[in-house]
């Protein structure tokens, strides 16, 4: 211990000479880059001095710095797809520091597209490995069912799938839902997910920006084994009060915006009206859920912002015909203070507050129960330090206070309870650093303490390379080691809708994994980017259930909870293909990925639930004019595995007259259920702006060749005495009609929607 201590003593003079602050250039430029209708930050404006190879991409704040200038006299140039360019002379005297805030003005590009040149400093000096940045306008204008979704939009990458047609959580190359880290403005979302699958927790409106790393990420980020799915949420209008409105087939929703004092403020409201709509009808099913997402900021001074988020979703289910009552949702909240205490260092700190619980019930008065609990209170401080050359550094701290609860009843009689409160610790360094002008690494490193596992410090270290060959084509190469200390037991039989997490509890090694990537990328014709990546991890430490059931078989047996799971390992590795227009009349993407995801129990190898061997993807949206425009995906991918059933045996120990026959199953996910394929169409029409109100209609079609894609097999039994004909054979209560037979479950079939949205 005394060593680690003596270490971090020397910690702060190894990042200032990593970060280039010793060498004595003179002069600094920075600021942010706002829209000039909103006053929102603008993430990944270009701002460079012309005449010269001196540049920056803005943050995801809009903030911008060029450090250790010559003195002299520049031009300074702002630009932004979509917004006209501002420039700016000006003269750097010695030792200066120049504040230069920029607003720009939003000018429409041409239908046929305009070269994508304000994102070429930020692809140039930032890596871009396993990394994906989608805006508002690009996540709304596909077809989805009722309205435009983060998750499912982002499913339609390579390299991301669902767990299955119901869900909306993100499975990113082999790793399981829960070894993805989601945040929202920082804060940890642990299950962001309305039952089925039809809509994620994310309020689109109320979105700025969302990054998505499939993998080799860095130190910044931790506890997760797989991906980071990143979520900024819009600062709001600090111009004009705005008010938005949509309504659908599905849910309604509404997003108020404004500013106040020296900032603005965002309130977005969604709810389903299924239980209301239907209530009294042959359609009525008991469930809703809402969402409430919102952000405030107040500028304290030019330097110093104070900001609140929050989010609050809730889904309810209540389904008195069949004793069945159900309702889980997620609560966060953050308070973040961003400090520029100079041009060059940067400082964020928050704290937070996250939770998820569930609650299920089952029979008139609850007769078995279940409740859930993940509770996690947060402490985060990111600095940010910009350097000579190009040069980079960040560190930061990361500490929370987790309590995970999990309780089963039967009658008010406890089954099984649950309690563990386990604190994590993390620090963490990463730098950006060139060597020669066309190679640059990020190194780095997170520690992190955990208090309930004997070993208590674990080392992660990771390294990002990105090597230029010319100005628009890049190789990138990441590798890194991750850790996970929570987790959500899996069920391969049955994957569950709920999530129960539970913390490493020190008797087993936590969670790990290494990660491998390698990546071509090239820039071309203005409008194309193209994006070859292959990859491999490893996986140890998860935890599965123990037992053999079929997929078709009923639920767990009941004993105790602990005694279901065992660690197993696990490998995954493939290779991914990415074709994208960027801009132009016709924009969207093609993409290709072929992976293999298995696991290892007990020696025992076997194909996850989601391994699909094959996957391709189809993303258009066309706007031949300013009033329509057209949108399709489509996606065909291989069958997932699953556990078949061999046979069955003959069970009649308790001397009844109906024959009970117990599935007898085969080797785990050793079959695969039919290939799947669907097209969703979407068609939208802009009103002539009239009255300051901006109109919308768009129709929809989900599976626009009804495909039966197989959801799942079930088995069902006839009788041997109720006077029927199950099997439609022509004769009654015969022997073989109590023989299980199988069917086949399809979900979605041809489903058409609108919707209708107005602005002003």
């Amino acid at each position: 211990m005394s060593y680690i201590r003596s270490q971090f003593h020397f910690l702060p003079l190894v990042l200032l000479l990593q970060a280039g602050l010793l060498p004595g250039q003179t002069a600094t430029i920075s600021g942010f880059v706002r829209d000039a209708s909103s006053g929102e930050g603008m993430p990944g404006a270009n701002v460079f001095l012309t005449g010269t190879s001196l540049g920056a991409a803005t943050n995801s704040d809009g903030y911008y710095v060029l450090t250790f200038l010559a003195p002299g006299n520049y031009t300074l140039k702002v630009s932004y797809l979509g917004y006209a360019s501002v420039t700016q002379a000006l003269s750097l005297r010695a030792e200066e520091e120049l504040r230069i805030d920029v607003e720009l003005f939003e000018q429409p590009v041409s239908l046929e597209g305009v070269e994508v040149s304000g994102q070429r400093l930020d692809r140039q000096i930032n890596s871009q490995i396993s990394r994906v940045k989608l805006n508002t306008r690009q996540l709304g204008s596909l077809p989805q069912l009722g309205e435009a979704d983060l998750m499912r939009t982002l499913q339609a990458l390579p390299g991301v799938l669902r767990t299955s047609e119901l869900s909306t959580g993100l499975v990113i190359r082999g790793g399981n839902t829960d070894q993805n880290l989601i945040l929202l403005d920082g804060v940890t979302v642990y299950n962001p997910s309305h039952l089925g699958g039809l809509f994620s927790n994310f309020i689109l409106d109320a979105i700025q920006e969302a990054e998505l790393i499939k993998g080799g990420f860095n130190a910044e980020y931790g506890d997760r084994l797989s991906a980071v799915l990143n979520v900024r949420s819009r600062e709001g209008n600090r111009k004009r009060l705005r008010v938005k409105a949509s309504v659908s087939l599905l849910a309604a929703q509404s997003t108020l915006e404004g500013p106040v004092g020296r900032g603005a403020w965002l309130a977005s409201f969604r709810r389903t009206y299924f239980d209301k709509l239907f209530e009294g009808t042959d359609f009525y099913f008991p469930y809703y859920f809402y969402d409430f997402q919102g952000h405030i900021f107040q500028d304290l001074t030019d330097n110093d912002r104070l900001s609140v988020s929050w989010y609050l979703g809730r889904d309810d289910l209540d389904f008195d015909a069949f004793g069945l009552n159900a309702d889980w949702g997620n609560e966060t909240y953050s308070l973040n203070y961003r400090k520029l205490l100079s041009a060059q260092l940067v400082t964020n700190t928050m704290i937070a507050s996250s939770q998820f619980d569930t609650y299920f019930a089952l029979g008139a008065d609850a007769e078995i129960a279940q409740t859930s609990v993940v509770n996690d209170q947060s402490f985060r401080t990111d600095w940010t330090y910009f350097g000579a050359d190009r040069r980079q550094l960040r560190w930061g701290l990361e500490a929370k206070q987790l309590l995970f609860t999990y309780e089963a009843t039967a009658l008010d009689t406890p089954l099984f309870t649950l309690s563990q409160k386990p604190v994590e610790v993390a620090v963490y360094q990463k730098s950006k650093l060139w060597l020669g002008d066309n190679i640059m690494i990020e190194p780095g490193l997170r520690v992190t303490y955990y208090n309930l596992h004997p070993q208590k410090w674990f080392f992660d270290p990771r390294l990002n390379v990105k090597i230029t060959i010319a100005p628009d084509r890049f190789i990138n190469l990441a590798a890194g080691f991750y850790h996970q200390f929570m987790a959500t037991v899996q069920d391969d039989y049955n994957p569950t809708i709920l999530d129960s997490w539970v913390a490493n509890d020190g008797t087993n090694d936590p969670g790990s994994s290494s990660q491998w990537v390698a990546g071509y990328e090239s820039y071309f014709g203005g409008r194309y980017r193209f994006q070859a990546e292959v990859y491999y991890k490893s996986l140890d430490n998860l935890l599965t259930f123990r037992e053999t059931r079929s997929t078709s078989d009923e639920g767990l047996p009941e004993n105790a909870f602990a005694e279901q799971f065992i660690a197993g390992s696990g490998t995954a590795y493939g290779a991914e293909l990415f074709l994208q227009r960027e801009v132009g009349r016709l924009t969207g993407w093609l993409s290709y990925a072929v992976s293999v995801s298995q696991k290892n129990l007990s020696g025992k190898e076997y194909y996850t639930n989601w391994d699909r061997r094959h996957v391709f993807n189809v993303v258009v949206a066309f706007r031949p004019n300013r009033k329509w425009d057209l949108s399709l995906t489509w996606t065909y991918q291989s069958g997932q595995p699953y556990t078949p059933i061999l046979g069955y045996y003959y069970d009649n120990l308790t001397g009844t007259t109906e024959a009970k026959f117990i599935p007898i199953p085969g080797g785990r996910n050793a079959l695969r259920l039919p290939e799947y394929h669907r097209l969703d169409l979407g068609l939208g029409y802009h009103f002539k702006k009239r009255w300051g109100l901006e109109m919308k209609a768009s129709f929809q079609v989900v599976n626009a060749y009804w495909r039966e894609n197989v959801f799942a097999y079930y088995y069902v039994t006839g009788s041997t005495s109720n006077n029927l004909d199950d099997d439609d054979d022509g004769e009654i209560d015969e022997p073989d009609e109590a023989i299980p037979k199988r069917e086949i479950l399809s979900i979605f079939p041809l489903l058409p929607s609108i919707g209708f949205s107005i602005a002003f």
